[in-house]
């Protein structure tokens, strides 16, 4: 069993207490990396593939001439965002919580990088089923770095701003420490702390010599994005608008967010796991842009009457506990370290997600 599995505790079980422990006896452990920019092509495994943001991965790396493995359940991942290369991928649908899962791919010790993106996202979710987002964001991070530990593959996790609880700190996301209120007062932070303890685990493990990184990326937005009512918020409202004609605003709607195109995010997270380097590192990736939930359905509701010729009605329902009222990232690390900056406009990208579901 490896050090980080055996440093925190699966909690499938749901004990009253999770308990975390770590043993202090045993060295770190370097070894080296099988990954370099060198090689042509290198043999990557993408848990969560199927998904918004990991279907677009899985194309990205495809497109760079990489061999990709697929590891979705397809709980919320779709195969059909991966119809243009599934000829030139593995799907292997199955849960990224189960060892067993990971025991299905060929030859593992091929496996040069693990993309972990499997997770449950959205807001209701995090309220109706707190348990279960916990369960499968920290325990498919568990078993998918002990597979990356097991055969000395590079690791990148997909954390989130999230992690950082309710700190007011901004821009989100250098050292500041992570702020959680009593679990007494709402269930919002199922997602954030499960997050938090993902990067717990990964630098575990980076301390006993694994090669990880860690990305956190800042509200994605853009094609294949869910618009039911577990979904995130660009695709809610522009879904919401284009059904039923109206544009649900939760709250008074001042709280901002950061949106950040989908291919944007991908380019950085591509980056973070081909560069040599970087182990240990985390890197926010968000646009510097900040909008206001008002404003952003303002700016789709023009969208839709200029594409459809309606106007949709802007309807204000309460907001969520625990609601962040303004979130923009920290882009040092990320601009000096991969070159990397947003560069899809918000104007651009949301016509381009209005199209794609017309």
């Amino acid at each position: 069993m490896s050090h980080t599995v055996m440093a925190l505790m699966r909690i499938r079980a749901w004990p009253s207490t999770m308990v975390i422990w770590f043993d202090s006896s045993v060295k770190a452990i370097k070894y080296p990396s099988k990954s370099s920019n060198e090689c042509e092509s290198m043999h990557v495994l993408v848990t969560g593939g199927a998904g918004f943001l990991g279907s677009s991965l899985v194309e990205a790396l495809v497109e760079s001439g990489h061999e990709v493995t697929v590891l979705d359940n397809c709980w919320r991942g779709r195969r059909e965002n991966l119809k243009a290369i599934e000829h030139d991928i593995v799907f292997i649908e199955g849960d990224a919580c189960q060892a067993s899962s990971y025991e299905r791919i060929h030859d593992p010790d091929r496996i040069d990088i693990v993309y972990h993106l499997a997770a449950i996202n959205g807001t209701k979710w995090f309220h109706e089923e707190a348990r279960m987002v916990m369960d499968v964001n920290l325990n498919s991070t568990l078993a998918s770095l002990q597979f990356a530990e097991k055969h000395n593959a590079r690791y990148v996790f997909t954390s989130s701003p999230e992690a950082y609880g309710e700190s007011e700190i901004m821009p989100l996301g250098g050292d500041e420490s992570s702020i959680f209120p009593a679990a007494s007062q709402h269930q919002r932070h199922a997602y954030g702390a499960s997050k938090y303890l993902g990067e717990v685990a990964v630098h575990h493990a980076v301390r006993h010599g694994l090669d990880a990184r860690i990305v956190r990326p800042f509200n994605g937005y853009g094609p294949r994005l869910l618009g039911d009512e577990y979904g995130q918020v660009v695709s809610m409202m522009m879904k919401s608008a284009l059904d039923e004609g109206v544009l649900i605003v939760h709250g008074d709607g001042h709280q901002t967010r950061s949106l950040t195109h989908v291919d944007d995010l991908v380019r950085g997270i591509q980056q973070a796991g081909e560069l040599e380097d970087l182990s240990g590192m985390s890197f926010n990736l968000g646009s510097e842009r900040e909008i206001t939930m008002l404003e952003l359905a303002q700016q789709i509701s023009r969208l839709v009457h200029q594409e459809t010729g309606t106007l949709p009605e802007l309807v204000f329902e309460q907001g969520y506990p625990g609601d962040s009222k303004r979130r923009t990232p920290h882009l040092d690390t990320a601009r000096e370290t991969l070159e990397w900056n947003a560069e899809i406009s918000l104007e651009q990208g949301l016509l381009q997600s209005l199209r794609s579901m017309l």
